[in-house]
């Protein structure tokens, strides 16, 4: 199907799933559904629905989007604002003074939604999500179900290798980076942190300056990340070793290095967020290494197999750009990021989230 063929569905979809939502409400009366049309020098509208509720005459002013993230919402927005100011200022016949603008789009986020009412516009998506309110009728339904397409678009920002420039990005908000300096930074091609930051400027994440782009939206950002992680695939083993605490520590003195000369081992999770920010020991110890990392701790923890009681888990990940902004709070000891280590510790159990949010008012205050 061409593109103008897709545009075209999306609006007749769109108009009827207003006609729908209208029908919802008692004493409703549609007199009149335009489509796209010019109703002045400049200004187009995708839709028109006048209806009378009671004795008041009203007109459901309508701007489309087949692309619902919160960039082309607040376009959307502006698009609707800068009509309702020249109509009410015409003499036209068919104005009534009764305007509402809605946005109506396939999928509209949370954030592109709260754009929406943040300046008193209506909004409704495909997949069920609305608001409309005039007189006595008021509307406000959330689903909690999100398009295959959204998904995918979110799981494409949060690949590993996206993930290592919004690493980049939330180590320092403030900076501003132009994108051959975020590709060194990162490791990655300057064609992958286009796209990347593409779809952070969708979602209005990040902002443009003279200087580069500023992530401007970092809560937003590993809110969602959070929501949509998924631990680094790999190889797991776990088994058990008698040492413990400080006994533990001085065996790996020495031994833990992220960078070459191999081996590579960090500590992560739990064990990670006891080094960056403490809050409660567990009796679990934590870690991501290469493979001659992984044998070097087998061999330095004696490391054995059980069938219960575990106390070591070891991951070895495919993902290696994990070592190259690992951390180093204390001579010879390396953890992952504060950002991994959160974003592990979020996904874990009851209390590792409570070490997550403790571990956030330490290193995330913007959280």
């Amino acid at each position: 199907m061409k593109a103008g063929q897709i545009v075209k569905k999306i609006d007749i979809m769109a108009v009827d799933a207003v006609r729908d939502l209208l029908g919802c409400v008692p004493n409703i009366e549609i007199s009149e559904v335009r489509q796209e049309q010019i109703l002045a020098p400049g200004y187009c509208i995708n839709g028109w629905i006048a209806f009378s509720h009671g004795d008041i005459n009203y007109a459901l002013i309508i701007e489309i989007k087949a692309n619902g993230s919160p960039r082309f919402a607040r376009s959307a927005v502006y698009q609707l604002e800068s009509y309702m100011a020249h109509a009410l200022q015409s003499n036209r016949d068919d104005v009534t003074p009764h305007l509402i603008p809605m946005v109506v789009s396939s999928y509209l986020s949370s954030e592109s939604r709260s754009i929406c009412t943040d300046h008193n516009v209506a909004y409704l998506d495909l997949v069920g999500n609305a608001h409309l309110a005039f007189d006595n009728v008021y509307i406000d339904r959330s689903v909690a179900e999100r398009p295959r397409s959204e998904t995918r678009a979110l799981r494409s920002i949060f690949t590993p290798k996206a993930a290592a420039i919004l690493r980049v990005l939330l180590r320092d908000p403030d900076r501003a980076w132009r994108v051959t300096a975020l590709a060194q930074e990162a490791n990655a091609s300057l064609g992958h942190v286009s796209n990347v930051r593409k779809a952070l400027l969708e979602r209005e994440w990040i902002e443009k300056q003279d200087d580069g782009v500023v992530l401007i939206q970092p809560n937003a950002l590993l809110k969602t990340w959070r929501e949509n992680y998924r631990q680094p695939t790999g190889q797991r083993i776990s088994g058990y070793t008698h040492l413990h605490g400080e006994q533990l520590g001085e065996r790996l003195s020495g031994k833990l290095n992220p960078h070459p000369p191999r081996p590579r081992a960090i500590y992560s999770s739990n064990s990670a967020a006891q080094w960056l920010a403490p809050f409660a020991r567990g009796g679990t110890h934590n870690f991501y290494a290469d493979e001659p990392g992984a044998r070097m701790l087998k061999e330095t923890l004696k490391l054995t197999h059980v069938a219960k009681g575990a106390n070591v888990i070891l991951r070895i990940p495919n993902d290696e750009s994990l070592f190259e902004d690992a951390v180093q709070p204390a001579p010879d000891i390396f953890c992952t990021s504060p950002i991994i280590t959160y974003l592990d510790l979020w996904n874990g159990n009851d209390r590792d989230r409570e070490a997550a949010d403790h571990m956030a008012t330490k290193c995330f205050p913007w959280l």
